[in-house]
């Protein structure tokens, strides 16, 4: 892992490092770094098969909701959002009104939090 971020520091276009530390994350189990690994590979090579295939894997990993909820809740930044009342307003807007993803998707924070979501497998988007 080490080796891969010290290659994307040098190069922080190397789509092929990107794969390779979501490959070791997989393998220690954190699918959360993986599925954020695979996701900027595919910014930089939005044709990369490999890192498309990656990040579906990461996101079908695990059925058991619980087993997801536990590796959620465990991730600080996670908790952070979650407490959040305006995400949780957001959410609860979400669920309601799925058509309100696309208006809050346009601030970079609440993407980026909800993209944080998405990887860990709580949210999904049909």
């Amino acid at each position: 892992m080490k080796d891969c971020d010290a290659a994307i520091r040098l190069d922080p276009k190397f789509v092929k490092a990107y794969l390779r530390k979501a490959n070791i994350a997989i393998g220690l189990k954190n699918m959360t770094e993986a599925g954020k690994a695979f996701q900027k590979a595919l910014e930089l090579d939005p044709n990369c098969q490999e890192a498309l295939d990656g990040f579906r894997r990461c996101s079908m990993t695990t059925n058991d909701p619980e087993e997801v909820r536990k590796r959620a809740m465990g991730d600080p930044e996670i908790q952070a959002i979650l407490k959040d009342p305006a995400m949780r307003m957001i959410l609860e807007q979400m669920q309601s009104d799925p058509r309100a993803l696309e208006e809050h998707l346009k601030n970079p924070q609440i993407a980026s939090k909800i993209e944080k979501l998405l990887l860990s497998g709580l949210i999904q988007i049909r």
